[in-house]
């Protein structure tokens, strides 16, 4: 049995133990891990904290501040660190799954008390030359050991190297991910992090400085626009020291000053000898009267001391990175929990650092990083966190699905397993291809599906597009969200063969064939009644018993499996099955179907009816009292217009609206089952025609008479076959008028009754049924 203590340790320890007693080990920051953003703000509490305990300190020696956890896992063997310059990096890497915000600053603060302290080393030279006193100058010769001490400690944010290069030979302690690159020299060193950029600067200015009698402070003025929050911090951590400085008389809130605390104080107070191994004796304070600098070096001293080693942190590390975050999100109770797609990079880093040691090129290197940028990008910008989780778990769904068939998403956890585990299980060979498909399913759905108005943009060929994006835009409204996987292959397969919009997209004919069995199977119920399980039992089983299932797997992206007409003929099979099973009396495929939906209360859901009205009015005219069929550009209803004129507010209305029957005549449609047909609606466009459930059948046939009275009705043929382009305007009043042109399918009726409902049920129905089996090759 594994015992948990094999699969991770964790043990508090101080600062230095941490940071400055870990002088070969370098800590680096994965791609998922947000910016720093501490603000000046956290670094006064966190000085206010240091003060308070400090002044505990003197009384009891249990005074200690905790200030958190350090998640990590080592990568010593530099797989996950990108980009990587071979044999530059640090002997040992800990990767930081958690507490990159608190190591971040106390490397900040440990660099402006190393600057502090080298500033403050020159007058305590000083003062010991210029001592008459020998008894005095030992003692104080006693700090300076003390002090300088501290100043080599405090120099370990770097890590020293064997190269020869001034200031490249030491390497800065933390660097982030595709940002930075550990380097010896400068053609391989990278620092553009605002840490890394700082701690280089820094580390330049240490050797600049080392050549003059007085040591200045860094220039932050040198710094990037992009370090300009890691250079309030240092400007607020410099303020801090200040006060220190002066006695710890730090800035209260109401605007008062903490009482100093003397060296008078300090004298043989215990717990700064066994604790702080810094004993303050009479002598020290006598020294001080007569060198009054000295103080303050006394004070910065003490508060480097109790930095090091009474601020603790718990270490954390852990042996792989699915258990560091199963811990991250245990000890996170306050942060943004890491997406999927966070966790999920630092696997294709690794991957690609494999590739590396197998000897592909530099830039073989930079195309999958390219990659894996396109996909992480998208999700840099966005601030809110619950959109995010959503546009996450979104791609897992449609990518995992589509990928290996089966998917399960409920939880955070479920989400980073359903990418990790298909990426294992991906093989060595297919991991770029694997990639490539996510970054294509990530590009659907953020430029096409989730867009404000989704469109196919180029996936299809120009004069399909109208029609595809009608589908497109049915189906996201429908938030048909399971269909991605299947429409994520076929856009595969598109760019693979090469007919990525052209006449041979596979993807537009599968669009249609979704949206066609989509429209068919809500009919029949005007819910999803279990439509979700036919993609499902696709994508798991496939479509013969002997598929493994529809899935991209390990290069199994072929056109012989991917094919439109297999799928056309899957959903025939599926719809078929679904109108068997309603157990219609009629003999035949579409006259079940018709028998099925013409009972059906439609009109309870207006939203799901949309296309089928659309398909239902589609190409067919009103000539004399027979309907026929007809190409002509006025009975064309499926397009993306027509959505977006019955899409509006109280587009779709009823001829009869359910309440009294009064001026109706028939009694019989005040039942809902009558009234509620699909038979029964009334495309408003303008909402011009009362919807008041009192309106009489003889009021409500005048309005529509005297819509259809309009003179322009006759010209819309001359509105849409004008020569040249024509105006989005114009289209749109031509649509309002194809609309109002068949109000004449229901002024026909001399009574609108049972009757009149139950034929213009059958003839929209037929009409429909007509117009989407064409998708999917019914014949």
């Amino acid at each position: 049995m594994q015992k948990s203590l094999d699969i991770f340790k964790a043990e508090p320890q101080s600062v230095f133990d941490v940071i400055c007693e870990r002088k070969s080990t370098g800590f680096y920051m994965p791609a998922y891990q947000r910016p720093y953003s501490w603000e000046e703000s956290h670094i006064k509490d966190l000085f206010s904290d240091c003060e308070n305990v400090f002044r505990n300190l003197l009384e009891s020696p249990d005074a200690i501040i905790f200030l958190g956890s350090i998640l990590s896992v080592d990568d010593s063997s530099a797989e996950t660190v990108y980009p990587l310059a071979k044999r530059h990096p640090p002997t040992h890497i800990k990767l930081i799954i958690d507490g990159q915000q608190r190591l971040s600053t106390l490397i900040l603060i440990i660099l402006c008390l190393n600057e502090r302290l080298n500033i403050l080393l020159p007058s305590l030279k000083k003062a010991i030359n210029t001592e008459q006193d020998e008894d005095t100058r030992d003692v104080l010769d006693e700090l300076r050991q003390i002090v300088s001490q501290l100043e080599i400690d405090t120099t370990n944010i770097a890590i020293e190297t064997t190269a020869d290069h001034a200031v490249y030979k030491y390497l800065p302690k933390i660097i982030r991910s595709q940002v930075d690159c550990w380097g010896r020299n400068e053609t391989k060193a990278k620092y553009d992090s605002p840490v890394a950029e700082i701690l280089c600067a820094y580390q330049r200015h240490l050797v600049e400085q080392r050549q003059k009698s007085a040591f200045k402070q860094l220039d932050l003025s040198l710094m990037s626009d992009s370090a300009k929050r890691v250079v309030n911090n240092i400007k607020e951590i410099r303020k801090q020291l200040d006060c220190v400085q002066k006695g710890f008389e730090f800035k209260l809130p109401d605007g008062d000053v903490e009482e100093k605390i003397k060296i008078s104080d300090l004298v043989d107070i215990d717990t700064l000898d066994t604790c702080l191994d810094f004993p303050i004796e009479e002598d020290l304070q006598q020294a001080t009267e007569r060198h009054p600098k000295v103080a303050e070096i006394i004070y910065i001293a003490l508060f480097t001391k109790f930095l090091l080693h009474r601020v603790c942190l718990t270490y954390v590390e852990v042996n792989n990175e699915s258990y560091a975050f199963d811990m991250f999100e245990a000890l996170n109770t306050t942060g943004e929990p890491l997406t999927a797609i966070e966790t999920f990079v630092p696997k294709v880093i690794e991957h690609i650092g494999n590739k590396r040691k197998d000897g592909i090129s530099e830039s073989e290197v930079e195309a999958s990083m390219d990659i894996l940028n396109s996909i992480t990008e998208r999700f840099e910008d966005i601030i809110k966190s619950k959109e995010k989780n959503d546009k996450t778990k979104a791609l897992i769904l449609a990518f995992v699905r589509a990928y290996q068939g089966k998917v399960k998403v409920t939880s955070l956890r479920d989400q980073r397993d359903a990418m990790l585990k298909s990426y294992d299980n991906c093989n060595y060979a297919y991991k770029d291809e694997y990639l490539k498909q996510l970054a294509k399913t990530a590009s659907f759905l953020f430029e096409q599906w989730q867009t404000a108005v989704p469109d196919v943009l180029d996936l299809v060929e120009s004069n399909s597009k109208d029609e595809a994006n009608l589908c497109l835009r049915y189906l996201v409204d429908m938030k048909h969200d399971i269909v991605q996987s299947l429409l994520v292959q076929f856009i595969l397969v598109d760019e693979k063969y090469e007919t990525t919009g052209t006449e041979f997209s596979s993807f537009g004919e599968v669009l249609k064939a979704v949206t066609a069995f989509s429209v068919l199977w809500r009919a029949m119920t005007g819910g999803a009644d279990g439509i979700d399980a036919v993609y499902k039992k696709l994508h798991e089983r496939g479509i013969t018993d002997h598929d493994t299932g529809y899935q991209l797997g390990n290069g199994t992206l072929t056109a012989d499996k991917f094919n439109a007409d297999a799928i056309k003929s899957f959903f025939r099979q599926e719809l078929e099955q679904k109108i068997l099973d309603k157990k219609s009396p009629k003999i035949g495929v579409e006259d079940q179907w018709l028998d099925i939906c013409s009972k059906q209360q439609i009109l309870t859901k207006t939203k799901s009816i949309k296309f089928l009205l659309l398909a239902g009015m589609h190409g067919v005219e009103l000539n004399g009292v027979n309907y026929e069929l007809s190409d002509q550009v006025n009975t064309q209803y499926l397009t993306t217009m027509m959505w977006e004129l019955i899409s509006g507010k109280d587009a779709i209305k009823k001829v009869f609206n359910g309440g009294s029957t009064e001026g109706w005549k028939d009694e019989e449609i005040a039942n809902p089952e009558v009234f509620n047909k699909i038979g029964n609606v009334l495309v408003d466009a303008r909402n011009g025609l009362s919807s008041n459930s009192s309106q009489s059948w003889y009021n409500l046939k005048q309005h529509m008479l005297q819509a259809l009275a309009n003179d322009s009705i006759k010209n819309i043929d001359d509105i849409l076959l004008a020569p040249g382009k024509i105006g989005l305007e114009a289209k749109r009043n031509a649509s309002v008028l194809m609309l109002e042109k068949k109000f004449v399918d229901i002024t026909f009726a001399d009574e609108w009754n049972k009757q009149a409902i139950n034929e213009r049920t059958i003839l929209l129905l037929s009409n429909a049924w007509r117009n989407l089996s064409q998708w999917l090759d019914w014949k």
